[in-house]
């Protein structure tokens, strides 16, 4: 009887180890298929996805929504045009953010694309030109888009300022970002009005193109907003650049993922609780993608 007690005393240990052991490797790939889920957001963000906002609608207008803070220790000089205001980075020779509102009515402009692109008259410092950019490999990509700024002919001239484009490589110039640019007049037209502010991502030691050596991105992010309807609205997306074959929305991402990766402040003349909700929280669905 004391053989058998042994035995049977084993047996079940190495049975549980066995079970401990198969439940281990299922948490490890139900948390595995979670985050692969997100993509580039946590856990909690997914489940943050469905919130909805249970604050106060905004009815009045809010002025320099599109306006960012610059992170610390970077250089900036702030730069307003009629389409769009910028945040001028002499250091890249780009900008670091460019942001305005896009309505409803601006979507129907009918001004011609200029297409003469031009230095910005209001640039302090090295003055980027258009011959930086010839035979760079690079597209001129704009960060506000021309199609944008057909609502005005003195718009559509100064969206073609140097200070207002990167260098992009073509294939996500006239692929990715060309339909997230399109995506976004389709979002004014149903909103009314969104915020729009966009951007390169630079590494510490970027390559550089032309005679004034202006830097190449690594990634561009772009961050929308759409604070004056009745469930607000925020969302983001972070592209490399090059040419990016999967659908939009795996490049969507949290407003407060982009601020991590560049210590730019979006939104920060949103009230407080509403400014919290749209930076965490993204909807596919809301946003038709």
């Amino acid at each position: 009887m004391g053989k058998k007690s042994k035995s049977r005393k084993k047996n079940n240990q190495t049975t549980s180890v066995r079970v401990q052991g198969l439940i281990i490797l299922l948490l490890i790939a139900v948390v595995g298929y979670l985050m692969n889920l997100s993509g580039c957001e946590s856990i909690k963000q997914i489940a943050s996805e469905t919130k909805s906002y249970e604050g106060s609608q905004l009815t009045n207008h809010i002025d320099d929504l599109e306006v960012a803070r610059t992170a610390r220790g970077r250089a900036s000089q702030i730069i307003r045009h009629k389409g769009y205001t910028l945040s001028y980075n002499n250091d890249w020779r780009l900008a670091n953010w460019v942001g305005y509102e896009l309505t409803s009515n601006e979507t129907d402009g009918d001004v011609e694309r200029s297409d003469w692109f031009d230095k910005d008259p209001m640039v302090k410092g090295i003055q980027v030109r258009h011959a930086d950019y010839t035979h760079s490999g690079f597209d001129r990509g704009h960060m506000a888009p021309a199609a944008d700024m057909k609502w005005d002919k003195q718009a559509m001239i100064e969206s073609f300022y140097m200070s207002n484009i990167c260098p992009q490589v073509h294939a996500l110039n006239a692929g990715l970002w060309n339909s997230l640019e399109s995506r976004v007049r389709t979002w004014a037209r149903r909103d009314s009005a969104i915020v729009v502010i966009c951007g390169p991502i630079v590494p510490d030691e970027p390559m550089t193109i032309g005679d004034n050596r202006v830097a190449v991105p690594e990634y561009f992010y772009k961050v929308i907003a759409s604070p004056y309807t009745t469930q607000p609205r925020g969302i983001a997306f972070i592209m490399p650049n090059e040419d990016c074959d999967m659908p939009l929305y795996k490049y969507a991402v949290t407003i407060d993922s982009v601020e991590a990766r560049t210590g730019i402040d979006f939104l920060y003349n949103l009230p407080d609780s509403l400014e919290n909700y749209v930076e965490q929280n993204y909807d596919l669905k809301s946003w038709q993608l």
